[in-house]
């Protein structure tokens, strides 16, 4: 297994959820640091701590080791972005701010 790509697509899904490194390290009960270095690639994780990670992500372990994975959910992020923007523009047109 690929640790980078690994470390990847774990953060893409984090991001694609709106967390930060910090809320998933706090709710699984790691260090923000060893949770970076996940992130990152830089150690090896233990199968039930990937578990916790997949669970808490609400995504498959396949999802996450998959080399797929890491341009769909940074698509799919930048889609909803987009989404977003285009959700703010529609409400300001509908419900002008009156000065």
């Amino acid at each position: 297994m690929d640790l980078v790509k690994l470390g990847k697509n774990i953060s893409a899904k984090r991001r694609l959820l709106g967390l930060k490194q910090e809320d998933v390290a706090f709710d699984i009960d790691i260090s923000i640091t060893a949770y970076a270095k996940i992130e990152r690639g830089e150690t090896n994780i233990p199968f039930l701590r990937l578990v916790q990670i997949a669970n808490y992500l609400k995504v498959e372990i396949a999802e996450l080791v998959s080399d797929n994975n890491i341009c769909r959910f940074e698509n799919l992020a930048s889609d909803i972005r987009e989404i977003k923007s285009d959700i703010r523009v529609i409400k300001e047109e509908l419900h002008p701010v009156k000065s």
